[in-house]
């Protein structure tokens, strides 16, 4: 198996330092009155759920072959959190590392899905929470695996970059 190397130039994403400290969006979650009118089955309850929500501010860019990739940071209603954005900032500056990283993580696991038919669909900085329910501070990338069934994996990584696991299943 050979290690997935990728050009740091093709993922460089120009003006990040004003897209993270200015373009970003408040995703804003619905009120009891837009929820009954989705017609969920079972819609969430978030008075209950208050607590465990944190704001996420949103932008989505294009970055080397992927387009419209979401980029997600956590904060509070008013602004992102600036911890966050200076850790986004240095992580999109070595984004190519994380994604080799990433992808060779998945080609370890996953030997015979090719990895042309990966997409990059999310980049998430703030808490996360592992699969032992330890929360830390860090990031991750979500890909879609497109061909005869679709997956979702999402690569786990501390703040410092180094890797703690995945998570995926189909879609």
């Amino acid at each position: 198996m050979s290690s997935i190397e990728l050009n740091k130039s093709k993922y460089i994403v120009s003006n990040i330092k004003d897209i993270l400290h200015k373009n970003l969006i408040l995703a804003k979650p619905l009120n009891k009155d837009e929820i009954k009118k989705t017609n969920l089955v079972n819609p969430p309850i978030y008075d209950n759920e208050k607590y465990l929500i944190q704001e996420q501010w949103l932008y989505s860019i294009n970055i080397g072959e992927w387009e419209d990739v979401e980029i997600i940071i956590q904060g509070n209603n008013k602004k992102p959190d600036a911890e966050i954005i200076e850790m986004a900032e240095k992580i999109l500056g070595e984004l190519h590392l994380h994604l080799s990283c990433a992808l060779n993580y998945l080609q370890k696991f996953f030997p015979n899905q090719e990895m042309k038919n990966y997409y990059l669909s999310t980049l998430c900085f703030g808490n996360i929470v592992n699969f032992d329910d330890h929360i830390f501070s860090g990031f991750s990338l979500a890909f879609i695996y497109e061909d005869t069934f679709e997956f979702q994996y999402k690569v786990k990584f501390k703040d410092d970059g180094w890797p703690v696991g995945f998570e995926g299943g189909p879609i």
